[in-house]
């Protein structure tokens, strides 16, 4: 039997499986919604502000694609959730991704540290060979600070998620930087680096479009997206995502029942008419959140066009006509990722808190 597949009584809490209701108005969504609301509030609290925050609405369809498993535990303390571990298992691989969080009045009493067990007896059970954890700290923590062996960026030693996962045995592999973008974009700005890329990407297009990806382009994000997993700066983590067009469609559908909008930019060759490059844009459709930038990929064989300043700013001016309520762009980059970071840089993001990714290798 799996160590999920039964409830667990410790001293003073439990841990159980989360169970992942058909709907957020299910019967039995109460779990689910209390551990979107522990994950917001405890990444709201490492950041220092609401970023990353997502409602249970937002975070069911990514429980409910077929293409990645996603198995979670609750802590509870009196009938209360008061802490969640998940664990993401992408399909084909042999690494997976685990996160916990604690509410910060239940820390110390090894609610954490029994999640964690859990988690790595549960990817074990599943055959995973590598268990991999990204964390979350604030700018100008002062102190001994552990370097990442990519040599950019470094990791507080003294930091609580650091002293738990070095006590875990993972070893940090990178560090990244998270930058923030204030909207609306000074409009002069704007222009002068839009000219300046449309100028340096002559031959090229965008094509834009905002949820449903576009039949003809389906094959190409399909490549695009898989190609994020080889192209990008990745250190020693282990990233296995391959996508194919049936599961473009297949996520695409998911994602149509969501209170969150992916605006989607492309970069077309014009004379192969195949697409190079693309970004994208998680936005809260409900709310002024901020938006999250996620993806942004120019195929190493299409580089030195400035075409990653043109896809970034062509979609933030989509944001901005059919967002306009949106007041903050977020991104993370891994800080040697240099090209990347400055055309942030000069857009005008800026660093506002870090991320780290960490490994153990448990095969």
């Amino acid at each position: 039997m799996s160590s999920s597949d039964h409830t667990s009584t410790l001293t003073g809490f439990t841990i159980e499986p989360l169970v992942v209701p058909s709907s957020i108005d299910a019967a039995d969504a109460a779990d689910f919604v209390a551990m979107a609301e522990i994950r917001s509030a405890v990444e709201a609290e490492l950041r220092g502000h609401a970023g990353d925050v997502m409602t249970a609405a937002e975070l069911l369809p990514d429980w409910k694609d077929e293409s990645k498993r996603m198995d979670g535990l609750v802590a509870k303390v009196g009938g209360r959730v008061v802490a969640r571990g998940n664990l993401a298992l992408p399909l084909g691989a042999s690494e997976c991704w685990g996160a916990i969080s604690v509410l910060p009045e239940f820390r110390g009493r090894g609610i954490g540290s029994a999640l964690y067990g859990r988690l790595e007896q549960m990817a074990r059970d599943a055959g995973r060979t590598t268990i991999q954890n990204q964390t979350t700290y604030p700018a100008g923590v002062e102190g001994e600070a552990a370097p990442a062996p990519t040599g950019f960026g470094s990791v507080p030693v003294d930091l609580p998620s650091t002293r738990f996962l070095r006590r875990a045995g993972f070893s940090l592999e990178q560090v990244g930087r998270v930058s923030a973008l204030p909207l609306p974009l000074d409009v002069d700005v704007f222009s002068a680096l839009l000219g300046e890329a449309v100028t340096a990407s002559a031959g090229y297009r965008t094509i834009s479009w905002q949820g449903r990806t576009p039949e003809e382009w389906v094959e190409a994000i399909a490549l695009l997206r898989t190609r994020m997993s080889t192209d990008a700066p990745n250190a020693g983590i282990q990233l296995t995502d391959v996508w194919t067009a049936d599961r473009v469609r297949a996520v695409d559908d998911l994602w149509a029942d969501s209170p969150r909008v992916t605006l989607t930019s492309i970069v077309v060759d014009e004379a192969t008419g195949q697409a190079a490059g693309f970004t994208e844009l998680d936005v809260s459709a409900e709310s002024d959140r901020p938006a999250e930038q996620m993806d942004t990929l120019v195929l190493r064989e299409h580089r030195g066009h400035r075409l990653g300043m043109l896809l970034k700013l062509t979609n933030l001016r989509e944001l901005a006509a059919r967002f306009p309520a949106c007041e903050r762009v977020e991104t993370v980059n891994a800080e040697e990722n240099r090209p990347m970071l400055a055309v942030n840089d000069s857009i005008g993001f800026a660093a506002s808190c870090f991320s780290a990714r960490w490994r153990k290798d448990i095969g």
